[in-house]
């Protein structure tokens, strides 16, 4: 049997976000268009605890992780309206308004294995009463299993 590649499922948003570069191609939509390039934009540190939600009335609301960072894009904002005027070519954000809100296109980065030393046996002492020598098995091999 050949060995196959696992596919994980893929967020509706990255499915989408596909079909509507296709059906934009003129860059009419200007959400998609700010979506498109708010990462390029702003630079991976901050697109990276940013998300674009909407573009209402010229204002573009993005979501943000934190606090700390509402406080430090909103004493950015110029420069990124800047930027932003300059990507898009037109005037189609004049104004950010940062929010506080749980991102939903965040990819969860896949835990490394971590290597653990090999186990050693250990011996125990002579235990007649059954029930005792489950015990102490049990807490050995529970202590074995313990994140340290």
């Amino acid at each position: 049997m050949p060995a196959s590649k696992r596919t994980y499922p893929q967020q509706v948003g990255g499915a989408l976000h596909g079909i509507l570069a296709q059906l934009d191609s003129g860059g009419r939509f200007d959400l998609i268009r700010l979506i498109r390039i708010w990462p390029e934009t702003v630079g991976d540190v901050i697109a990276r605890r940013t998300e674009v939600a909407s573009v209402k009335f010229h204002t573009a609301v993005v979501k943000v992780r934190g606090a700390m960072w509402i406080q430090e894009l909103n004493l950015m904002k110029p420069q990124i309206l800047n930027r932003l005027r300059e990507a898009l070519a037109d005037d189609s954000v004049r104004d950010l308004r940062f929010v506080m809100g749980k991102l939903s296109r965040r990819e969860h980065p896949r835990l490394r294995a971590v290597p653990r030393a090999p186990r050693h046996a250990i011996e125990l002492p002579e235990l007649k009463d059954p029930e005792l020598r489950r015990a102490f098995a049990n807490l050995i091999e529970a202590w074995g299993r313990a994140c340290r």
